[in-house]
C-alpha cells in the first residue's frame, strides 16, 4: 500500500475514537451474554463428535476449490438434501457463510424492473445485496404490513409492472422482536410478489421442531417463499442454507457470484451442520430449556432493570447515547458478565444499547443475578439526557409506522436546495433542522423554511451551531473562534417527519479531519441530492452519488430543481442508479402557496411517505 494512503485511514480511526465508535477484536472473558450460540451447540460433545468422525471416514477438511469446479463434495449434498426435508422445501443450497448467502440471494434473484420492498431495520447483508441489485428498492417502518402494501401499491401506480420481493427477518437480531409473517405472506399472495424471510436468529430455537418462524406461520413449502438458515448460530456450526424451490436453487447455482467464485465451504463442516440439524430434531429439551431461561429472563429484566422485554432470546436495552452505553457495557464487564455495546450505525442514531443475548450455556440463577446487577448499574448511570430534559424518546419496538426522516444536501452551493427543502417540508407537515447555520446576514434558513412553510414554530429545531460568517463551517467556525463538537450534531427526537438540511455539498469541512459526509455516514439517514438542472449538473451529480455509494449511505432519489433539461436528468439517474424522485420548477415572487403547488406539480408526495424513519439499522 503506497504510503500516502495511510494517513486518510488513521484520520477515520481517530474519527471514530473520538465519536466512541472504534472497532476492537477483544478476547472472551466473563460469562457469556453475548454470543448467538443459543442452544450451546458450539461447544458440544454431539458435534465435535461429528467432526471427529467425518475426518475418520476421510472427508477433507478443505474443499480445495469452488462448488462448480472440485469442490462440490458428498457432504455438501447430502446435508442440502437432509436441510430441505428438515425444513419443508424442495431444494437447499449451502453458502459458507450467512452474510454471503443473503447477500447473494437479494443481489441475485430480483431482476432489473423489479421492486424490493425491505423492512428499516434489515440486517446488513441484505444491504450489501442491494447495494448489487439492479431492482429498485424500497424501505418502509419497522413491521408495518401496511407501510408494505402502501409501497407496493405507490409503486404500482407509478408504472411498476416487474416482481415484487419483500425482504424482511423473521426474528430481529437488534430488537428480538418477531415479524407478522402469516401477513406478510397474504400480502404477497395479493401481489404474486416473492417473500424473502431471514430465520438467521430462530433457526434451531423457534417454531415446530426447531424450523423457524416461517414454519411457525405455515409457510413451509410455498412456491413463493425463500428463507435463510445461518448454520453459525443456534446451529453451533458455521455456514448457511438458502431453502426455495429447485428453479430457484439452480438459478443460485449459475447466476450467484458469492456461490460461484467462493471456495467451497469446508466438508466437514457440512457434517458437522447435518449432526446439528439432527440434534435439533431429536433432542427438543434443548428449546424447552431455553424457553425457560428466556421466561426468567424477561421477568428479571421488567422487575429488576424496568425496561421491557422482547419475549425473544435477544433482549435490548437501550440507553440512548453511545457514551451511555459503552459506559454500562464496561460496568457490567467488570462485574465478570460479557456484554457488549451496540451503537450507529448498526442501530438508528439515539437507541445505543446493550444487546443481551441468553443462551442454555448460562444457568437461569446466573440470569437473575446479572439482571440484578444491571440494574444496580442502570441506577447509577442515571436518566438519560431525553428524560432529563422531558422528551419521550420514539419507542424502537414501536409497530406503529414511524414517519420519514431524510437528509437534504446538494451538488454544490446556491442550487436552491433550501427551496426543495421548505417545500418538502411542507408538503409532509414536516420538522425542520439545520445543524450548523454559516452566515447571519438577512434571513437564516431556517427562517426561510420558516416563512415558505407556515408551520408553528416547534417544527423547528434549534441550529447546533449559528456562525457568522458565510463560509464553510470549519473556516466560520475558526473566525468565530468556536471548536465544532460533533456530539453536538445528534439528530432531535420527533413524532412527525424531519427534514434535516446539509451545510453546502458533501466534500464541505466541519472540522480540520470531518467533512458533511462524514456525519452522514454517522447518522445513515436516507439521502435526498438536490441537482440543478444547468450545464455542469451531470459530472457533480454523479461524483455526489458516487461519494454516497462508496461510504455506504442510502440515497432516496435526486431532486431537480430549474427548468426541465430531460437528457441530462436521466443520464444521471440511469448513470447513477437511483431513482428521479422529480423537478421543482423555478418560481417567480416565491410564496407559500406557489412553492406547494410547484412541489405537487413536480412530485409524488407517495415517493416521500412509504420510507422509514431512517436506514441505519446495519446490523453486525
Amino acid at each position: 500500500m503506497p504510503r500516502h494512503s495511510v494517513p486518510s485511514h488513521e484520520r477515520a480511526l481517530e474519527a471514530l475514537a473520538r465519536r466512541g465508535r472504534l472497532r476492537r477484536l477483544a478476547p472472551r472473558t466473563g460469562i457469556d451474554f453475548t454470543s448467538n450460540d443459543y442452544l450451546a451447540l458450539a461447544a458440544s460433545p454431539e458435534l465435535k463428535a461429528a467432526a471427529e468422525t467425518a475426518l475418520a471416514r476421510g472427508v477433507p477438511l478443505g474443499a480445495g476449490g469452488s462448488r462448480l469446479l472440485r469442490g462440490n463434495h458428498a457432504e455438501h449434498e447430502a446435508l442440502e438434501v437432509e436441510a430441505a426435508g428438515f425444513f419443508g422445501s424442495e431444494a437447499a443450497l449451502y453458502f459458507g457463510s450467512g452474510f454471503a448467502a443473503n447477500a447473494a440471494l437479494i443481489a441475485t434473484l430480483p431482476a432489473h424492473g423489479d421492486l424490493i420492498v425491505f423492512d428499516a431495520l434489515i440486517h446488513a447483508s441484505a444491504w450489501e445485496g442491494m447495494a448489487q441489485t439492479k431492482a429498485e428498492t424500497r424501505a418502509v417502518a419497522h413491521n408495518d404490513v401496511d407501510a408494505f402494501a402502501d409501497a407496493v401499491r405507490a409503486w404500482r401506480t407509478g408504472g411498476g409492472t416487474g416482481r415484487v420481493w419483500i425482504a424482511v427477518e423473521s426474528l430481529y437480531s437488534m430488537d428480538g422482536d418477531i415479524a407478522p409473517l402469516a401477513e406478510l405472506a397474504s400480502l404477497a399472495d395479493r401481489y404474486d410478489a416473492m417473500l424473502l424471510i431471514d430465520e438467521a436468529h430462530a433457526t434451531g430455537v423457534l417454531g415446530p421442531g426447531g424450523r423457524g418462524l416461517a414454519a411457525a406461520a405455515g409457510l413451509e413449502g410455498r412456491e413463493n417463499v425463500v428463507a435463510l438458515h445461518t448454520c453459525g448460530k443456534a446451529l453451533g456450526a458455521s455456514g448457511a442454507l438458502i431453502t426455495s424451490t429447485a428453479p430457484i436453487r439452480d438459478f443460485l447455482v449459475n447466476r450467484a457470484r458469492a456461490f460461484i467464485y467462493a471456495t467451497a465451504p469446508s466438508p466437514v463442516m457440512a457434517a458437522v451442520v447435518r449432526r446439528a440439524l439432527e440434534v435439533v430434531r431429536d433432542e427438543p429439551e434443548r428449546r424447552t430449556r431455553l424457553a425457560g431461561q428466556v421466561a426468567a429472563a424477561s421477568e428479571a429484566l421488567v422487575r429488576d432493570c424496568g425496561m421491557p422485554a422482547s419475549g425473544s432470546h435477544i433482549m435490548p436495552v437501550i440507553v440512548g447515547t453511545d457514551a451511555r452505553a459503552t459506559k454500562l457495557a464496561g460496568a457490567m464487564q467488570a462485574r465478570g458478565y460479557d456484554i457488549r455495546a451496540i451503537r450507529p450505525p448498526t442501530v438508528p442514531e439515539g437507541t445505543a444499547r446493550l444487546r443481551v443475548a441468553i443462551t442454555n450455556g448460562v444457568e437461569a440463577a446466573t440470569i437473575c443475578a446479572m439482571m440484578a446487577a444491571l440494574g444496580e448499574e442502570l441506577q447509577k448511570l442515571g436518566p438519560s439526557e431525553a428524560k432529563a430534559r422531558g422528551v419521550t424518546p420514539l419507542d424502537p419496538h414501536s409497530k406503529v409506522a414511524l414517519p420519514p426522516r431524510y437528509v437534504v444536501t446538494g451538488t454544490g452551493t446556491g442550487i436552491g436546495k433550501t427551496v426543495f427543502a421548505a417545500a418538502l417540508v411542507g408538503a409532509l407537515g414536516a420538522d425542520y433542522w439545520k445543524p450548523v447555520q454559516a452566515g447571519l446576514d438577512g434571513p437564516t434558513d431556517t427562517e426561510s423554511v420558516r416563512a415558505l412553510t407556515g408551520l408553528a414554530d416547534d417544527h423547528f429545531h434549534a441550529e447546533a451551531y449559528r456562525l457568522r460568517t458565510p463560509a464553510s463551517p470549519q473556516l466560520a467556525a475558526e473566525r468565530d473562534g468556536v471548536a465544532i463538537d460533533l456530539e453536538r450534531l445528534t439528530v432531535p427526537q420527533t413524532r412527525r417527519s424531519l427534514v434535516i438540511e446539509g451545510a453546502g455539498g458533501l466534500m464541505v469541512p466541519l472540522t480540520a479531519d470531518t467533512m458533511v459526509i462524514d456525519v452522514f455516514e454517522r447518522w445513515q439517514i436516507p439521502v435526498i441530492l438536490v441537482a440543478a438542472t444547468s450545464l455542469g449538473t451531470i459530472n457533480h451529480a454523479l461524483l455526489s452519488i458516487e461519494a454516497l455509494r462508496a461510504r455506504g449511505i442510502p440515497i432516496h432519489g435526486v431532486a431537480f430543481v430549474g427548468k426541465a433539461n430531460p437528457s441530462s436528468e436521466a443520464a444521471i439517474c440511469t448513470r447513477g442508479g437511483v431513482r428521479r424522485l422529480g423537478r421543482l420548477a423555478f418560481v417567480d415572487g416565491l410564496t407559500q402557496g406557489r412553492l406547494a403547488a410547484a412541489f405537487a406539480a413536480g412530485f409524488q408526495l407517495a415517493d416521500f411517505t412509504a420510507m422509514p424513519t431512517s436506514a441505519e439499522a446495519l446490523h453486525v
